[in-house]
């Protein structure tokens, strides 16, 4: 391995453990202020805490241990104060992570041989993006969607809900608005072939729906108002036109709705496809009396 592999996977080792170091602190200091002064601040504005505080050693007396009653109110609050707190780490966090990812290069678009070990700095470059949600514990469900993706570099429009989708590389890829992604759908902008690393940006137009567990890969274009169905793939450097459905590695035409002619709503009842004549309208009889 060459020496600049070597020195820049030391940096991302150094600049993780500086970050978790950074984040815990102030999360640290928050709980132990909130478990130094917590009491004493409520206990300082009287009613209704010390009642309630008083009531409960009258009930239990010294079934429970005295440090149960010095610290009453923290012990009530912990899972208040350990939200608090969390939420304090995981923001420096993710702030400390965007950061630390400036100091490894970021590779423009293209192709890059194996032997260069470019492939390398490329995975450096995304473990701050793809290890951010396994420090976020219960919270992962908050920033495993759009402010994550957003914050790492990703341009998403109004609107859009990457919900369970998968971004690989937020910082090569575009979704205009009103966008939607089904359960597990992928949208990368690089994959491995044979012995080259080819990365370029994907880019997705306005009120585009991407079906559960299609995959997206690199260099991808798909315009506006297409449909992207379940378990396909769109290869890579792919134009998909407007308005089509992508299916069976054909794009095809979207067909537009027709309004339904109804002349009578009824609630409950269903629309008339067609409108009734009027007696005026219609023709005269031929029988003759």
């Amino acid at each position: 391995m060459r020496l600049r592999s070597i020195g820049y996977g030391a940096y991302m080792g150094i600049s993780l453990l500086v970050s978790l170091t950074i984040a815990a602190v102030p999360a640290i200091a928050t709980i132990l202020v909130a478990y130094e002064h917590i009491d004493f601040q409520l206990n300082r504005i009287g009613w209704p805490f010390v009642n309630i505080e008083g009531f409960i050693q009258a009930i239990f007396g010294e079934i429970l241990p005295q440090i149960v009653y010095d610290r009453f109110w923290f012990i009530v609050f912990v899972p208040t104060v350990f939200c608090i707190s969390y939420g304090i780490f995981l923001a420096l966090l993710a702030v400390m992570f965007r950061v630390s990812r400036r100091g490894i290069p970021f590779l423009e678009d293209g192709y890059y041989p194996m032997e260069t070990e470019e492939w390398l700095l490329y995975e450096y470059y995304e473990v701050f993006y793809i290890l951010f949600p396994y420090f976020a514990w219960f919270f992962s469900i908050f920033f495993d969607t759009k402010p994550r993706h957003t914050w790492f570099g990703a341009k998403i429009g109004q609107h859009t809900v990457v919900g369970n989708g998968r971004l690989f590389n937020p910082e090569r890829t575009i979704i205009g608005d009103n966008c939607w992604f089904g359960y597990d759908a992928i949208m990368s902008g690089h994959v491995y072939e044979g012995d080259r690393l080819y990365l370029r940006t994907v880019k997705l137009g306005d009120r585009v729906i991407v079906g559960a567990n299609a995959v997206i890969l690199p260099g991808a274009d798909i315009g506006d108002n297409v449909i992207v169905g379940a378990n396909t793939v769109v290869p890579k450097d792919k134009v998909i036109p407007p308005n089509t459905i992508w299916v069976h590695g054909k794009a095809i035409p979207r067909r537009e709705r027709q309004p339904e002619i109804v002349k009578h709503q009824v609630i409950g009842g269903p629309p008339a496809a067609f409108p009734e004549e009027d007696e005026d309208d219609k023709e005269p009889s031929s029988d003759e009396d």
